[in-house]
């Protein structure tokens, strides 16, 4: 009965991932304004408990959250453009960097001739052959399509959030009717309850965070005399959602920019950038978020790396920057549910006898 009660679960996960792979286009609106709408429930709340009207606060808030980014994406949109076209710039300095270290220094061994011999021959064989060049849409022709595809999806999700709090409760109260006992119905609002508070206290949180590292560390690049230091700022606080992967991405990217400024003249000054930015986000990381945080919302980092990587290859980058926080969402649910406490407990919550300390 046990291995048949396993195997069932395990259809259910195959089927669950096999749907968010096929309805992605579907399903990635719906979960990323389902985060916003938690993370604004509680702005909602304020103003109702002003008297102000339900779809009215709603309005004002969503209102509010969608001008202020779209005005944080205003002033990143000309860094962004700069960053964009001194990227390739930066690469080809890297790689005459490294073409002239390599002259200089690289023994005439018989492997390293054979590079050489290739690469000659690589080079005739450009010259020689004649090239086809087919005629592909240009730079700005493609980000202006992605463009507009990234401003349809923002629409969706903000009429989707705005109809998440203004009709989650009703919705929420048809569920409590359908429930057939009294204590159940008690045990669900108490569950739901408990679940909304402690996401959207999270997601506040993490995202305070994020926007409060997005500006240091656009302030140090700053000083550093980084180029486009307000794009790598924001580049930084909307890395900092996928843990490891993004701070990693991120530095890598930073290397690349300070090996490819032309006023760096050393090696030393061009790894100033990334070390910046890795001791800035090692101080957040280590000390930061567990102190705002606390233990409660804590997990395994080879958890988050797995789900990165399931997330990841079903959604691809919306994936990776939706899925630690639908896995802590994940988590928060276990710790209120008592069948699905192990689950928490496997995520990196503490031990089992523990558990119930963490309702309160």
């Amino acid at each position: 009965m046990a291995g048949l009660r396993g195997i069932a679960w395990l259809a259910l996960v195959v089927l669950i991932a096999f749907i968010a792979m096929v309805a992605a286009e579907v399903w990635i609106p719906l979960v990323l304004a389902g985060l916003l709408a938690t993370l604004l429930r509680p702005f909602v709340g304020a103003l109702e408990a002003i008297r102000i009207p339900t779809f009215v606060g709603a309005f004002l808030v969503v209102g509010g959250a969608s001008l202020l980014l779209a005005g944080v994406v205003q002033l990143a949109q000309a860094p962004a453009a700069r960053a964009i076209e001194d990227l390739p710039r930066a690469a080809n300095r890297v790689a005459d960097e490294v073409r002239d270290f390599k002259r200089v220094w690289s023994d005439r061994t018989s492997l390293s001739q054979t590079f050489d011999v290739i690469e000659d021959l690589q080079a005739e064989g450009t010259n020689a052959v004649p090239r086809v060049v087919i005629d592909a849409p240009g730079l700005e022709e493609r980000m202006m399509a992605i463009g507009m595809n990234i401003t349809i999806g923002a629409l969706v999700v903000v009429l989707l959030s705005y109809f998440f709090l203004v009709h989650g409760d009703t919705l929420f109260r048809r569920l409590i009717e359908v429930t057939p006992t009294l204590r159940d119905k008690k045990r669900v609002v108490e569950i739901v309850r408990a679940v909304q508070a402690d996401s959207s206290r999270y997601l506040l949180v993490i995202t305070a965070i994020n926007a409060g590292l997005a500006c240091v560390v656009a302030l140090v690049l700053l000083a550093l005399d980084v180029p486009n230091a307000l794009f790598w700022g924001l580049v930084a606080g909307v890395a900092n959602y996928v843990p490891y992967l993004g701070p990693v991405v991120l530095a890598c990217a930073l290397l690349l920019v300070g090996f490819g400024n032309p006023a760096n003249e050393d090696w030393v000054d061009a790894l100033i950038p990334a070390a910046a930015y890795v001791a800035v986000n090692g101080i957040e990381a280590n000390f930061v978020t567990p102190t705002l945080l606390g233990r409660h919302f804590a997990i395994n980092p080879l958890v988050i790396l797995v789900w990165l990587m399931l997330w990841g290859w079903l959604w691809g980058v919306p994936g990776l920057l939706l899925g630690v926080p639908l896995l802590v969402c994940t988590k928060v649910i276990c710790l209120r549910v008592d069948r699905l406490q192990p689950w928490a407990v496997l995520m990196g919550a503490r031990k089992a006898d523990e558990l119930p300390n963490e309702r309160s």
